[in-house]
């Protein structure tokens, strides 16, 4: 998570979808995560110590740390909600650790959460438990609050965590200082025993989606799997994040405002690194490549963060962006089909900025993909949940293959 990932986790303000075989969680390594579409999240419950205490934290490949908020941050001082904190001394089973934490977010890492981290007996959405996983518990500041952030559970590698990367922490660039993290343990625990998870978001309008510890489920993707090599950090060889090679963009355009037809937006020898984050929930891309991915679009400037399209762009008959993947195969190229309508977000959404209409009043709706030529490049959930993912930290390497989604009969947007 570098950016907007920091946004509400209040209760979905969509109606429940009815659901069928491949919406079911089946497999004994497999938990929900809830789509919270209205706050641009997905969030993951945990319960941690002895009693369990219970939260519901942003589902974050783009991070590590696990972190819940201490009592009275600074971000709601005296007015912190009943339950909203991790109270250290009401777990028998807590262990501390006196290693100071501080977490960075933001696409410019500006934003802090300081805390420190401990040891505990975790549960993922009633898996069982992990003794003495490492987690934090730090303050929360007020713009994380006033967004209604109640926490963070990552996904991501060592090299990722607070105690390597903090320019604060006294175990700076220390690999031996790190730490397993939580969601590998959960994965070492699973009937398979290896360290990887696999991601499905579901479609926009899904109540919610899975994750797998250790394993993959056939039966939420369409074809083959593809492989996809992961890029590794140049001083270390090691891994530091989730990040692949992007090839190539092509826009196939069906409805009658755009001009009918398939359009490459890339140059053939495109070969650009972005981190695939499930915190983030959008795309981040160099503005060349958005430039073209909007043109003929009527896109706005951009506003509350993001542009703005003509809703009726939301129409399942408007088109698709294909974002094409380097493989280990030679010549081979791993695809993925994104409808335009599943990154336009539907009327008055999200609801954390005021709404925007064109000259004429009618409303526009928020586009989920946002130039930035910064050094941080991110396909967020407006990229996953066309796609069904496969993290492996054993084979280094990301598996994806088209998703295919639950039955969303009776939801309305």
């Amino acid at each position: 998570m570098f950016s907007s990932t920091l946004l509400p986790s209040v209760y979905l303000l969509l109606n429940s979808i009815s659901t069928n075989g491949a919406v079911a969680i089946e497999h004994p390594s497999e938990v929900p995560v809830y789509n919270d579409l209205a706050y641009q999240r997905y969030n993951i419950n945990i319960a941690i110590g002895t009693p369990p205490q219970s939260f519901s934290l942003l589902f974050d490949t783009g991070s590590t740390d696990v972190w819940v908020p201490q009592a009275n941050s600074s971000g709601c001082a005296l007015n912190c909600p009943p339950g909203f904190d991790f109270d250290p001394t009401a777990s028998s089973s807590l262990v501390r650790t006196n290693v100071p934490f501080d977490a960075r977010y933001g696409l410019t890492p500006d934003l802090a959460v300081i805390g420190q981290y401990y040891n505990d007996s975790i549960s993922v959405s009633g898996l069982p438990a992990i003794a003495n996983a490492q987690f934090a518990v730090g303050d929360l500041p007020s713009l994380l609050f006033v967004q209604g952030n109640r926490g963070i559970f990552g996904l991501g590698s060592r090299l990722s965590e607070s105690v390597y990367l903090s320019p604060t922490s006294p175990h700076r660039g220390n690999l031996s200082s790190t730490y397993t993290p939580l969601w590998e343990r959960v994965a070492l625990a699973s009937p398979s025993g290896e360290k990887k998870y696999s991601v499905w978001l579901n479609a926009q309008g899904a109540r919610k989606g899975s994750v797998q510890f250790g394993g993959e489920d056939r039966g939420k993707y369409k074809g083959a799997l593809a492989k996809v090599p992961l890029n590794l950090d140049p001083e270390t060889g090691l891994l530091s994040g989730w990040n692949v090679n992007l090839t190539g963009v092509t826009r196939i355009s069906t409805a009658a405002s755009v001009k009918a037809g398939k359009k490459q937006l890339t140059p053939s020898n495109y070969s650009v690194d972005f981190t695939i984050d499930s915190g983030s929930p959008n795309m981040y891309v160099p503005t060349s490549l958005y430039e073209a991915i909007v043109q003929g679009l009527n896109a706005t400037d951009i506003i509350n963060g993001a542009p703005y399209v003509p809703c009726s762009l939301r129409s399942q008959a408007t088109g698709f962006l294909d974002f094409d993947f380097s493989t280990r195969t030679k010549g081979q190229k791993a695809k993925i089909r994104v409808p335009l309508a599943e990154i336009v977000y539907p009327p008055s959404f999200p609801v954390t900025v005021p709404p925007v209409g064109d000259r004429d009043g009618k409303k526009m709706c928020y586009f989920g993909i946002v130039p930035n030529d910064g050094p941080v490049r991110l396909l967020g959930a407006t990229f996953l949940r066309s796609a069904y993912i496969v993290f492996d930290a054993e084979h280094l390497e990301l598996r994806m293959a088209q998703a295919k989604w639950g039955d969303l009969e009776g939801t309305k947007l």
